[in-house]
């Protein structure tokens, strides 16, 4: 799978994007390997602090369409997906 980061997400990653080859998951799971990679600072801004549940900040697109619309954090994931992870950013 291909995961797209966008904003602060890029700047902790230091990379747009990369390749993960994991198998079927979901995206809580996705989200807990990525933060594990990256560490603290990463964690926080994607997941709840128990690692539980996703951050309300997050954006999570599957191929597209957020996972809001799909089954939320057990949105499953397949090897052949695109991701893209945004920070929900206030502005006006």
């Amino acid at each position: 799978m291909i995961v797209k980061y966008f904003a602060y997400f890029r700047d902790q990653t230091h990379c747009k994007e990369e390749i993960f080859s994991f198998g079927e998951l979901s995206a809580l799971q996705l989200l807990i390997n990525i933060a594990d990679k990256y560490g603290q600072t990463l964690s926080s801004q994607l997941l709840t602090d128990d690692k539980k549940g996703i951050n309300n900040d997050v954006i999570f697109l599957i191929n597209g369409r957020n996972i809001d619309f799909i089954d939320g954090l057990n949105s499953k994931i397949e090897s052949t997906d695109m991701i893209s992870l945004f920070p929900r950013i206030a502005g006006g």
